[in-house]
């Protein structure tokens, strides 16, 4: 009987750990889906600009409207609802990382991608 001792307690340290890894992952999954969601934003954002030059915030709405992100394996998702602070939070992360430039014309602002 005591030599069974080792392998149950082993056993409840690999569940501690376990338990303890899902506690700590649950916790911080609202933050890696907001982060994942901004990353896909940057993206999309880049890509669209590629494709057609400079564009206005009007147009990059229509662009990032309806974007979501999830992690592997689970069902959580978050998705773009307001696309002008999503964009008002991406777009000046982008100007600052000399991804994106902003241009005035006749009083109107556009971005478009730096060279």
């Amino acid at each position: 009987m005591l030599q069974y001792i080792p392998y149950i307690l082993l056993f409840a340290v690999a569940a501690a750990i376990i338990y303890a890894w899902g506690l700590w992952r649950s916790m911080r999954q609202q933050q890696e889906l907001s982060n994942l969601l901004c990353a896909r934003g940057v993206a999309k954002v880049k890509k669209v600009l590629q494709k057609n030059g400079r564009m206005s915030v009007q147009e990059l709405e229509k662009a990032v409207e309806g974007l979501t992100a999830g992690q592997p394996f689970s069902k959580e998702k978050i998705k773009v609802t307001d696309t002008k602070a999503f964009l008002d939070s991406i777009l000046p992360y982008m100007i600052r990382q000399r991804i994106i430039m902003e241009e005035e014309d006749n009083g109107k602002v556009w971005y478009r991608l730096r060279k």
